[in-house]
């Protein structure tokens, strides 16, 4: 009996298989199931609310497929004769109208059995809701189907004639999104459409006049040239009584004056010609003063593109007149320098001021069409934010195209700092740093900014810093005062200071000989006392430096100014922050091997990549001495140069992950092929798989050659883990392990062969017999998988400069155990968060985690709501962490952290991966809860 075990287990190791060659593919077509008929059952209904009800369920239901529609169509035309009610007939053509625009139904069979409605309907109502169907059947049907289209508007022309304002809105509407420039009636007779529409801008309905318009829109957007004589037609409409009216004749002046620019007309007064443009820019202006906030809004956020106006024109729009008593008040500046020319005596007389004025008729004297005189100062001082908003757009959009207005537009920029909306605040700010460029700032400007650095919100300080380091200062009173304002920035806010000291690092980099001036106050520097060494752990004195050594970069004469301390603390910070410490010629020996070590880091990292090229010619202890060496000096580089941490933490997490391989196979090797499933086996392989996760969720611009290495390394562990589960695993364990094991290899060789990516010697070796084979075969699957273990080798890993890490950086709370939070048991308390995420492209991915002393964790969502996106790949997180506990005996902290979820990876269904990679180290607070207070 023994002997026949032992044979049949011989015959079962020493199995030939037979490689087949692979099976030509095929193409399978599959047949579309027959879609069945969907049946309304109309005829059933008792009465008109059953007819409804039926309509507005099918109405839940759509889209349905094209093929259906046919059927339901026939059903709700053959119903519509017989229903009375207006509201179901209008119902029935709606729904008709929305199945039109499904692909692959019969739009000519719609607008026939829609034309022949419209032809015996008689109530207006439903007249106008098949005209609005038709319409969106017609925008469905091709072009080229001209005979159609022209059917649709000449009964739209001809229907122009109804009583009902509705059905010749509706049909004006039409007109405007199907019909060409030129319609020709059946007689021959030509007409152009946008004469029949002008003629309705005179309507007596301002529904009607608002859709004439809003046609004349719609052939813009289609394309087709408006005619330059509709501008007087859109100029009238300008005093419609209605606000759509008004609305859509601002919008139309707007699309004429960038088609027309150039073109001269005639100025209201008779006087002198203007172009199309200025004249359209100033009628734009004075609708700034409408009644209507919306149309306020709209004339103010059109005016920003208008970029060919004249200067003149623009600089009309920051000069506000004031009127007393129907005059024309001149300022004070004005005032004096009237005085000043007149040669009078200073006898606080004027020659014949006490003459009689002209008498003024009231009704001569014209307030409201002031052009565009003021237009920007009425806008800034809008008492809606909308108008304000939309208003400061277009002055910095203007003013961004031009250095003249740019300067004269400052001021009322910089008064937009005190709006009492933050959101106004922010753009105010912005709006200033885009034209920073073309403008130099005052002391007395610089006074209402520097106010925004004690405003309570984060994000308008954060604004206001990066505003300061591009703005121009005049002179060195503005340096000195913005670097007070920042000192006290830093004593109100103290986790302001990175803001700070970047916004003190480009402040010396703009103004480095202002900056000179003030080195000796700055650094206290005396000439004949020496003076005490400050503390490098002031954030304030820091500042200082920032501003001081970035000057010198453009200014060599401030080095020899420098004490001995001074250059002791710049080879610190030089070192310490090398982003914000600028690198300076200070002739000594310290520095120059500071800087070229730092220049030989790139190098260094190369280095340390390139002594893996032939690993595979070593043994396997020679192998593991030189990874964990390289792993070791990649790990000491991504703390050295921030330049490259990226890359040598991405290279670093590879080497591991193959390191961590190596000495599995070499164990295996030792103990002569035996695994078992003991934790010396599953706990390397359970590292592997995390660091090879982590590569695949946290890093950014891996290139598909990379990320095939970094899934063959996965292959890797998987089938070592696949040999362990089949040699002591139980059956069922075995199957599904398997099971997870092909799904892996088939994604991974549809993933090469789809970028074209030669798999190394492993990966081949197990393609090639168990791509197509049934998980259920574990006889051969193990055979396949345990000669393979012999082709495992550690590969090396391109160093791609391009690959970023999601970085998190937590503003807000900081690590505080002095002093606890404290709130009653079993109720909620919210902690405020302000973090900024770097190299991320959705975060909807970013969860909060936060991590209770008993070892609950729990895990918050943040509001979309609460995301400011800073750039493509940097994002703001300003929220509140809500959170809630029992009652505690004492004081315990808490855990805050950001983790990111791991998004699903082909092939991994039922392996072991981690739910959430920490993004960053978490924060601790200390959390006290309180035994609530019973009344």
């Amino acid at each position: 009996m023994a002997a026949l075990l032992k044979k049949r287990a011989l015959a079962e190791y020493s199995q030939v298989i037979q490689e087949e060659p692979k099976p030509i593919k095929k193409l399978r077509l599959v047949q579309k199931p027959v879609t069945s008929e969907i049946n309304l059952n109309l005829s059933s209904a008792t009465n008109s609310q059953d007819v409804l009800n039926i309509l507005l369920r099918f109405g839940n239901t759509l889209p349905i497929q094209g093929e259906q529609t046919s059927h339901v169509v026939t059903q709700i035309l053959d119903h519509f004769s017989h229903e009375k009610e207006t509201i179901v007939r209008c119902k029935m053509v709606e729904l008709i109208g929305e199945m039109s625009k499904l692909p692959g139904c019969d739009v000519a069979e719609i607008i026939n059995g829609l034309m022949s409605l419209l032809n015996t309907e008689k109530s207006h109502k439903v007249q106008g809701s098949i005209v609005e169907s038709l319409t969106s059947a017609g925008q469905t049907i091709s072009s080229s189907n001209t005979a159609v289209i022209q059917e649709l508007v000449e009964k739209a022309v001809q229907m122009l004639k109804d009583s009902c304002h509705m059905v010749r809105s509706k049909c004006l509407s039409l007109i405007g999104k199907l019909s060409s420039n030129h319609y020709k009636t059946d007689n021959g007779i030509h007409y152009n459409i946008q004469d029949i529409l002008a003629n309705f801008t005179h309507d007596q309905d301002p529904r009607v006049r608002s859709s004439s318009l809003q046609a004349m829109l719609s052939f813009h957007q289609r394309g087709i040239q408006l005619d330059q004589m509709i501008y007087e037609q859109a100029c009238k409409s300008l005093v419609d009584d209605h606000e759509s009216g008004r609305m859509a004749a601002v919008k139309l002046i707007w699309v004429l004056s960038h088609i027309y620019p150039e073109v001269t007309i005639k100025s209201e007064d008779g006087g002198e010609d203007l172009r199309l443009i200025d004249d359209g820019f100033a009628k734009i202006c004075n609708m700034m003063n409408d009644i209507s906030m919306k149309v306020r809004a709209e004339a103010a956020s059109l005016l920003g593109s208008l970029h060919l106006v004249s200067s003149r024109f623009l600089e009309q729009t920051l000069d506000k007149k004031l009127m007393s008593n129907m005059r024309r008040k001149k300022s004070a500046s004005e005032r004096a320098k009237e005085h000043y020319q007149s040669g009078e005596w200073s006898t606080g007389q004027k020659w014949a001021d006490d003459k009689p004025k002209e008498e003024l008729d009231a009704e001569s004297v014209n307030l409201m069409n002031i052009g565009a005189c003021g237009a920007f100062i009425h806008g800034l001082e809008d008492e809606f934010l909308e108008v304000r908003n939309a208003a400061l757009d277009s002055l910095c959009e203007l003013a961004a195209q031009s250095q003249q207005f740019s300067i004269l537009s400052q001021d009322s920029i910089i008064d937009m700092f005190n709006d009492e909306i933050e959101m106004i605040r922010l753009n105010a700010i912005n709006s200033l740093r885009k034209i920073s460029h073309n403008i130099i700032l005052r002391e007395d400007q610089l006074d209402i900014i520097l106010g925004v650095l004690q405003d309570y919100s984060a994000i308008v300080r954060e604004t206001a810093h990066s505003m300061l380091g591009d703005v121009k200062l005049a002179t060195k009173e503005c340096v000195n005062a913005c670097v007070m304002a920042l000192l006290d920035n830093l004593q109100r806010y103290p986790q302001d200071k990175e803001a700070v000291w970047r916004c003190s690092r480009n402040i010396g980099l703009n103004h480095p000989h202002l900056t000179l001036t003030l080195v000796p106050d700055l650094l206290c520097i005396h000439p004949y006392f020496d003076t005490p060494e400050p503390d490098m752990d002031d954030p304030a004195y820091i500042t200082v430096l920032m501003l001081v050594f970035n000057s010198a970069i453009k200014c060599p004469t401030m080095l020899p100014l420098f004490q001995e301390h001074t250059l002791r603390h710049y080879t610190y910070l030089r070192g310490s922050m090398p982003e914000l410490v600028p690198s300076l010629d200070l002739n000594q020996h310290v520095e120059i091997v500071v800087n070229n070590s730092r220049q030989n880091l790139s190098g260094v990292l190369t280095q340390c990549v390139s002594q893996l090229t032939n690993l595979d010619k070593l043994d396997s202890s020679s192998v593991i001495q030189i990874l964990e060496l390289t792993v070791r000096d990649l790990e000491r580089l991504k703390k050295l140069d921030v330049s490259i941490s990226h890359v040598a933490e991405c290279t670093s997490m590879f080497l591991h992950a193959q390191l961590l391989v190596t000495k599995l196979m070499s164990d295996i090797k030792r103990t002569s092929g035996k695994m078992t499933l003991s934790s010396n086996v599953i706990a390397p392989l359970d590292k592997v798989m995390k660091l090879t996760t982590t590569l695949q969720t946290l890093f950014l611009g891996i290139s598909n050659k990379e990320l095939s290495l970094i899934r063959q390394t996965e292959l890797q562990a998987l089938t070592i883990q696949l040999q362990s589960v089949i040699l002591h695993g139980s059956l069922a364990e075995q199957l599904r392990t398997a099971e997870t094991y092909i799904n892996y290899l088939q994604h991974l060789q549809r993933f090469l062969e789809t970028n074209s990516i030669q798999p190394d010697e492993f990966t081949t070796h197990l393609i090639a017999p168990l791509g197509n084979l049934e998980p259920s075969k574990l006889n051969i699957i193990r055979h396949v998988t345990h000669t393979s273990l012999e082709l495992i080798h550690p590969s090396n890993f391109p160093i791609n400069k391009q690959v970023r890490k999601t970085e998190v950086k937590i503003h807000a709370p900081v690590t505080c155990l002095d002093s606890s939070v404290k709130f009653s048991a079993g109720l909620t308390t919210g902690i405020p968060l302000d973090v900024t995420v770097e190299n991320i492209e959705n975060t909807r991915n970013i969860l909060i985690q936060v991590n209770y002393p008993d070892q609950q964790q729990q895990l918050i969502t943040p509001c979309l709501s609460h995301w400011r996106k800073l750039s493509p790949l940097r994002h703001r997180l300003t929220t509140q962490v809500i959170i809630s506990h029992a009652l505690w005996s004492e004081s315990c902290p808490i855990e805050i952290s950001l983790v990111m979820k791991v998004a699903p990876i082909p092939g991994r269904r039922n392996t072991k991966i981690p739910e959430n990679i920490e993004l960053c180290k978490p924060v601790e607070i200390l959390v006290l809860t309180k035994p609530s207070k019973r009344a």
